[in-house]
């Protein structure tokens, strides 16, 4: 496990009841906009974010400043580590490369320190979060299989692990030794349970749905659920147009993949 933890600010651990989580704004800053009004507007005591502020779209300096206004506890993600030289982007594709290239010309000095120091993992009593998965998490693995979901249950002990990195959400549930992928985007969640749960990408979504995506956690009601929000597909695309960005990073955003 990493050296370092973010810690949430304001009401105690206990005391705070419900939560958003997001990941993978990758400098979208018209989906975050819409996305935390969605929340503010469902009333959470905190908010998460579970990694890759930056790469890809066209606003990684706005989305940084957004979460360091707000004092959200923010984790690493591997496009914010690759922003700064700290991963290696070998494995990246093209476009990524070039997308990470751009960034770092783009990125101010202190919001690079402010990436530079994010936690890669994040623990409150009852759940973890980590942006790829809690297996190494610093190595980035994906979770996309039942046999990936399995393993990353063995590496958490607590009733939830939230997770972003692959774009596509998802909430698979453990009973004993029996692992299922709920068909709902929603879980009452059952004393005997644990959960593993994907909340999405807020400005890149891959699962054939152009809206953003999060999830919303209530302690209390014990529920969670993922939730998708509308934004300005279109004004995103003109921006990554302008900045010279590859054109697929834009052309992908209308049709959530």
């Amino acid at each position: 496990m990493p050296d370092a933890q973010a810690e949430a600010p304001g009401l105690p651990d206990r005391a705070r009841r419900r939560f958003g989580l997001i990941s993978d704004i990758h400098a979208n800053l018209h989906a975050l906009r819409a996305v935390l009004d969605q929340i503010d507007r469902a009333g959470v005591d905190c908010i998460y974010c579970c990694g890759d502020v930056v790469g890809y779209g066209p606003f990684p300096n706005e989305c940084c400043d957004i979460l360091r206004d707000r004092a959200i506890p923010t984790l690493a993600g591997n496009h914010d580590y690759a922003a700064l030289g700290l991963t290696t982007i070998e494995y990246f594709n093209e476009v990524a490369k070039r997308a990470v290239q751009w960034t770092r010309q783009q990125l101010r000095p202190d919001n690079a320190e402010f990436l530079r120091h994010l936690p890669l993992t994040l623990e409150e009593d009852d759940f973890l979060l980590v942006h790829a998965s809690p297996v190494e998490p610093r190595e980035w693995n994906y979770v996309l299989t039942l046999s990936d979901a399995r393993e990353a249950f063995r590496r958490f002990s607590r009733p939830l692990c939230f997770i972003g990195h692959s774009h596509q959400p998802f909430i698979v549930r453990k009973k004993g030794g029996d692992l299922v992928p709920l068909e709902r985007p929603s879980a009452v969640l059952e004393a005997d349970c644990r959960y593993l749960v994907n909340v999405g990408s807020v400005g890149q979504p891959r699962d054939q749905n152009q809206q953003a995506s999060y999830a919303l956690y209530d302690r209390a009601l014990r529920t969670v659920e993922i939730q998708r929000c509308s934004y300005d597909v279109a004004a995103t695309q003109a921006a990554i147009r302008d900045c010279q960005l590859p054109l697929e990073l834009g052309d992908r955003l209308a049709h959530g993949w």
